[in-house]
This record gives C-alpha cells, structure tokens and sequence, in this order.
C-alpha cells in the first residue's frame, strides 16, 4: 500500500461501535483457574462474512507454545449469526506448518461429553472432552471440523489473520490423509482455544493482549515468528504464551470491518474474554494503543483505558506487563505532531506507573536512535508494523526475570 497511507489498519473510513457484538465478547469461555489445565494456543474470536462453508471439513493448523500429555480444543460461535454443527472433530500432530499431511498414528477423535457431534450456539463457546494426545512445546497440531449445519451464515467466527495456510476438503475427511484438502483458506474459523494438561514444570500461561502489531501482521508465512512465538521460545516451554491480537484494534472503541480485517472489538470489551477468562492466565502484556492515537484519542483517555484494563487484571490475580507504543513518523507525515505527543505521554506513563508489575519497552526497542519518532529502517514492514527482525528484537528486549 501507499507510505502515505495511515496503514493498513489506521483505514480512513469512520467506524461506529459495535455494542451488541462487545456483549457477546463477554460470553463464558474456559475458566482460567480450570485445575491441572493450561493454554497452549489461542487467538481472538472475530466478525467474519464468509466464506460460507456447507459439508465441508476444516484443517486447521496451529503451534502450541506449551507441552502436556493430553489436550482439549475450545470452539466458539461468538459472532456467527446461527447455531453452527460439526459433525465430526478430530485433532492430529501436523507434519510441518503450512502442509495438510499428518504424522502417522496420531489422529484422535474429538468428543463433547461424549458425543462426536457438537452443535456451539450462536453466541457460546464449548470446551472439548480432553483427548489422549501428547503434544511437545512448538508441535503443531492439525484441528478437523466436519461442518454440517451454520457455516453458510452471512456472518461466522473466525479469525482473520492466521497467517499461515489452512486447508479445505469436501465432506467428512476428518482424520483423513492430505489429499482431500485441495482448498484453502487464510483464517482460523470457530477454534480459538487448545489447552494441555500441563507437563512438569509448566507455570501458566502469558496473554499478549494487542493489535495487528502482535496479531503478526508481515511476518514470515507459516514461519510462527511474530514476537509472541519468538518470546514463546526464550520461556522454553515453561509458559503458554497466548495471543491475543486483533488488527485495527483499538483500546478504547470497537471496530466494524475496516480495511479487510474482519471486527475489531476494543480492548476494554473483550479483555475478560481474552485475558481473564483464558486457561492457566497467569501474566497478561497490554500491548495495545497506538490504533487509538491514531484515531486522535487523547492521552488522558488512553491512559484511563489502559488502566482499567489493568485493574481488572488484578483483581482476577493476573500480573500485567505494560508494552511502550511503537513509533510511527515517516517523512511523509503518518503520526502528527500531536499524535506523537499523545505517545510519548503514554509511553512515560507506561514506564513510570506503578499500576503494572514490569514493563515491555518495545518503544525503545525498535526505534530509530537517530529519529526516535520512527521505527528503525532494517526493522521495518512499513512505517507502522515490524518485520521479522523487528518482531525478534520486541521479544528480545523483555526481561524473562518478569515472569517468576
């Protein structure tokens, strides 16, 4: 896109509330403090319109940060505008990211209190029987859901930036060989959650709460290397990290589609959902605000979201690690005077507040020294999101000692 572009996600269209879908946000998921249990992977639940999807099977591969010898997958129909049905669900160690193949012997099949078949209301989440399979720290794993009924519904839940390949077969090919899965898609649809129960020395697990900053937006496809997979591997297995970013997100105001990226709902409606609610959360880094500059709020208003969102993480017993906003000057403009005036008053209250228990300064770690209003050129995509370097030297610069 254009450098004179906002970016992106900082799109130009006005964008209203979205008010009944931040209620849904708040549905139940999977209890935090659930014994024994811990989150291996996520990512956050969004609007999707489309594409619609009748009789087909889902391969869905994700990369779970932790290790345990059994698992459980949770689905969710946060947004889809009917009840959806999987006729059938089955999980399997992938043989590589971005390959449809299986490792041999692995498949499992997938119940939901017994049953083979799960029909997630519009609006609910459901948590799978846990399933005999071990996984390793870093293992993929490959998700298979037969859709059967609601994945035809103008609207369903998915979310949109995956950034790797997911696969598409006609019919019931769950547990099947690679060669059914001659389509594709470029989104995680209905799961947003696997949990392990946790092998020795598992502590918990870290939520990283941001936007298309964190949600990996240039990073290597199928190459698992956005900050959080790359702090995953400094914490060796010993915490789930769980990511939990959203392009176009915005701490203080919901978001409909904007610039291809599905909904975007803000940080203060969806943080029980994203943070409190998920398994084993222990740490939670706020790594969001600089689409709110962006959209001109005010630092006082960005700081009072910031805090409430902090607040409401220690009342449930989770640490908060506070991210520093990244730059965004270039020549041709981007943030304005102002705007970057906003940042560095909510930077200085990042790093200063004793509101939080550590602090990520990825503001000073990837930033120009020589123009520190812009993101230092070998680490960037574009004016606003780091490339891989960039998203390593994020990761890179937290101090693991935060995590006790």
């Amino acid at each position: 896109m254009p450098k004179t572009s906002r970016s992106m996600y900082l799109c130009r269209a006005a964008v209203a509330a979205v008010l009944a879908a931040a209620a849904m946000v708040a549905a139940p998921g999977a209890a935090s403090a659930s014994p024994g249990w811990t989150g291996a992977w996520s990512t956050s639940p969004q609007r999707e319109a489309g594409p619609a999807f009748a009789a087909q099977t889902l391969r869905l591969l994700v990369h779970p940060t932790v290790g345990g010898p059994s698992l459980r997958l949770r689905l969710s129909n946060t947004f889809g505008e009917a009840d959806v049905t999987f006729g059938a669900v089955g999980v399997a160690r992938a043989v590589a990211p971005g390959a449809a193949d299986l490792v041999a012997g692995t498949s499992r099949r997938v119940t939901f209190r017994g049953r083979g078949a799960v029909t997630v209301a519009k609006g609910e989440t459901v948590l799978s029987d846990p399933v005999r399979l071990g996984v390793a720290y870093g293992q993929d794993l490959a998700v298979d859901l037969f859709v059967t009924a609601g994945g035809d519904a103008a609207s369903i839940t998915g979310h949109d930036a995956a950034q790797g390949t997911q696969f598409v077969a006609a019919g019931n090919q769950a547990g099947q060989g690679a060669a059914a899965f001659g389509g594709t898609v470029n989104s995680w649809f209905w799961l947003d959650g696997v949990d392990v129960r946790a092998a020795a020395g598992v502590r918990g697990s870290i939520v990283a709460l941001g936007d298309s900053i964190t949600d990996g937006a240039y990073t290597t496809w199928n190459g698992n290397d956005r900050w959080t997979d790359v702090l995953a591997a400094r914490l060796g297995g010993r915490y789930g990290l769980l990511n939990q970013g959203i392009g176009g997100n915005q701490v203080l105001t919901d978001r409909t589609d904007c610039c291809g990226a599905g909904t975007s709902i803000s940080g203060l409606a969806r943080e029980k959902a994203d943070v409190r609610d998920q398994t084993g959360a222990r740490y939670v880094i706020l790594a969001d605000g600089i689409n709110d500059v962006g959209y001109n709020a005010t630092a006082p208003n960005l700081i009072d979201g910031l805090a409430t969102i902090a607040k409401r993480a220690h009342r449930a017993g989770i640490r908060v690690i506070g991210a520093t906003i990244t730059p965004y000057g270039c020549p041709e403009g981007c943030f304005t005077t102002e705007q970057e005036q906003t940042r560095q008053v909510v930077n200085a209250w990042v790093r200063s507040t004793p509101l939080f228990d550590g602090v990520a300064d990825f503001d000073a770690a990837i930033r120009d020294p020589e123009l520190p209003s812009q993101v230092l050129p070998a680490y960037q995509a574009d004016h606003l999101h780091p490339n891989v370097a960039g998203q390593r030297a994020m990761a890179d610069s937290i101090d693991l000692a935060l995590f006790r």
